[in-house]
């Protein structure tokens, strides 16, 4: 019997004692587990040292089972190791295959070796990848300070989050009747969840709803009763609401003035029958760089047959087309529900940019071989508490690549665009992630749409992230910022938010062609529909996410490790592109722009081997020197 199943399995490239497994292939849905078996030679045996028996999501139902992932653990210690999966099938598969009553219907794959040596104990990607001064870590943690806005007898506050230290929680329910009697405690994980350990970073957040019975200077007083209580550790209203659109907006306009009008085709009845054309010539960032055009050096890694291939991406939007014609009937996309699609169109234009098929019409999506999931950045659940951040910790594993196009406000001054990191719940489960091993991005934003001298914003123009004052900056988190650039040039583009303090990379934020909006192709519906202007942080923060999917999926594919968040932007950084200068600043103010076959090179040269080493010279040539 022969089934379409293959593993991939890796460790980070600082060995750690933790290897990851999983399954990809056509034949999945005929799996009911798998049983990894982890064993270590010695002299003529194996040595026993783990197993993980892993349920199918053909089984289970559970997304987060896809591809039956696991983790093994041991010592971390120099040897040889085996991994040896053990599939069984679904019943009604076995049933078809009329096996004899004393068959045995558990498939042995192949054993899965792993050498490791002394040097991967202690190794990092900075011994062989030295940080520039100029880009050195520059840590800042401001204090969380509680401030109430006064408003308005018309207007009601938004519910407040609670954080209780350990133990916190039922100090306050003893004390409730005399702190904050009458008031609902409404804890962020249902009952159901509060055990899963994944979950844990969100265990001790509640948060209470404005009773309708209660005048505003009532509960922002009792707001800051709670914020002063000793065993509190941080009070805080939820974010605004803010318009996922205007990541995107500006840029648009950008790109119009670039590109001129586009020529729609489609709009008369009788080319609603005219096949797709292929648009991939209109993928021009996915170039290397040119006088016309500053790409990200993609399509000869393709050529070499890296196309994301085992990598899982994590794509948090406003939504999805998933019927759309490059998208539908494709095993790998996964839409996490709840979706409430409030903007489908804008989801869309980013999950073509990574996963558009390879199909020979419309685009080709730059990680298409990868597995992606889709999440909705305003999922919620009965209560209207966001169901994202659990879902994003229920699924993310070691060496996934997770990115949240999400923007965010400050209360206190509404004119300007945050990156979710501003919010410290999504702070917090940031940090969650990237200790997890996930490399994690977000949207820098778009910054200021309204002139304001009392905030120090001007309309258009984004804002610095280090030293705008109603920017949270609550420490390194890991994650990385993804910033826009002119697809020209390579230079800041104004409206981008830059300088933030930890990690940065940038993209292009203008003429971006995708799927969805029908300015380049404009069909009935909306799921034959493309676009030549995407743009802004929301066009940037794909692209980035699918150049960092390839790195990712090679690192796995050839050398059996992943790269964590700081590992990935360290070498990205070294050997990308170094356009987005400012006049008269040294300091890159948006990071490197990815060079995705420098990044595959360097990564060859440090590990000595692979499909893009160059062994003759020790060196990998412009390709990986640094650039700029």
């Amino acid at each position: 019997m022969s089934l379409d199943l293959q593993f991939v399995y890796y460790r980070n490239f600082t060995f750690d004692g933790k290897f990851h497994v999983r399954c990809i292939g056509d034949d999945l849905h005929k799996v009911k587990s798998i049983h990894y078996l982890l064993e270590r030679k010695a002299s003529d045996a194996r040595v026993y040292l783990d197993g993980v028996t892993a349920p199918s999501q053909a089984h289970s139902g559970k997304p987060s089972d896809y591809g039956c992932p696991a983790t093994l653990s041991t010592e971390a210690e120099a040897g040889s190791y085996v991994i040896t999966p053990q599939v069984t099938l679904l019943d009604s598969e076995i049933m078809s295959l009329n096996l004899e009553d004393d068959a045995d219907a558990v498939l042995r794959e192949g054993p899965l070796v792993i050498d490791i040596n002394e040097a991967e104990l202690t190794r990092r990607i900075l011994d062989n990848v030295p940080l520039p001064s100029s880009s050195s870590r520059r840590t800042r943690t401001e204090p969380d300070s509680f401030d109430v806005p006064a408003l308005p007898d018309t207007e009601r506050y938004p519910a407040l989050i609670l954080v209780f230290q350990e133990g916190g929680h039922a100090q306050f329910m003893a004390e409730k009747q005399h702190v904050a009697p009458g008031i609902d405690l409404e804890p962020f994980l249902e009952a159901q969840e509060r055990d899963d350990e994944h979950l844990q970073v969100l265990a001790n957040h509640y948060w209470i709803e404005q009773p309708a019975s209660m005048s505003n200077p009532a509960f922002a007083a009792l707001a800051g009763r709670l914020a002063a209580l000793g065993y509190m550790e941080r009070v805080a209203f939820l974010p605004p609401n803010v318009e996922p659109g205007y990541l995107f907006f500006a840029a648009a306009v950008v790109a119009t003035l670039i590109t001129g009008t586009a020529v729609v085709a489609g709009n008369h009845a009788n080319a609603e029958a005219q096949p797709t054309p292929d648009f991939q010539a209109l993928q021009r960032y996915l170039d290397e760089p040119g006088d016309r055009d500053k790409g990200l050096n993609i399509r000869k890694v393709w050529e070499a047959g890296v196309k994301g291939r085992g990598a899982r991406v994590h794509f948090s939007d406003g939504g999805l087309y998933p019927n759309h014609e490059d998208l539908q009937a494709n095993e790998r996309l996964k839409v996490i529900p709840p979706t409430v699609n409030a903007e489908p169109e804008h989801g869309t234009a980013s999950a073509g940019i990574l996963l558009a098929r390879d199909n020979g019409f419309g685009m080709t999506g730059i990680c298409h071989a990868a597995e992606l999931f889709i999440y909705d950045n305003r999922a919620k659940d009965a209560r209207g508490y966001s169901q994202t951040l659990k879902k994003l910790l229920a699924y993310t594993r070691p060496g996934d690549i997770v990115a949240v196009n999400r923007q965010t406000a400050n209360i206190d001054a509404m004119v300007a665009f945050l990156p979710s990191l501003h919010d410290k719940t999504w702070w917090e489960v940031t940090r969650t992630l990237t200790e997890r091993g996930a490399v994690v991005l977000n949207a820098a934003c778009n910054g200021a749409y309204k002139t304001d001298v009392n905030a120090g914003t001007t309309a258009s123009y984004g804002v610095d992230l280090s030293h705008w004052r109603f920017f949270k900056d609550h420490g390194d988190a890991d994650a990385i910022l993804v910033g826009a650039c002119h697809s020209w040039d390579g230079k800041p583009h104004q409206y981008s938010n830059y300088h933030y303090r930890y990690r940065m990379l940038n993209a292009w934020g203008d003429s971006v062609a995708t799927l969805g909006y029908g300015k380049l192709q404009d069909k009935d519906g909306h799921d034959r529909d493309y676009t030549h202007n995407y743009g802004g942080t929301s066009s940037a923060t794909p692209i980035v996410t699918g150049a960092l999917a390839l790195i990712q999926s090679y690192a796995i594919e050839q050398h059996h490790l992943y790269l964590n968040a700081d590992q990935m932007h360290l070498l990205v950084t070294q050997s990308g592109y170094k356009d987005a200068t400012l006049p008269l600043e040294d300091r890159l103010p948006m990071g490197a722009r990815p060079n995705v076959l420098g990044a595959l090179m360097l990564l060859d040269n440090i590990l000595q081997g692979g499909r893009f080493h160059l062994p003759d010279d020790g060196v990998c040539g412009d390709e990986c020197a640094p650039q700029g």
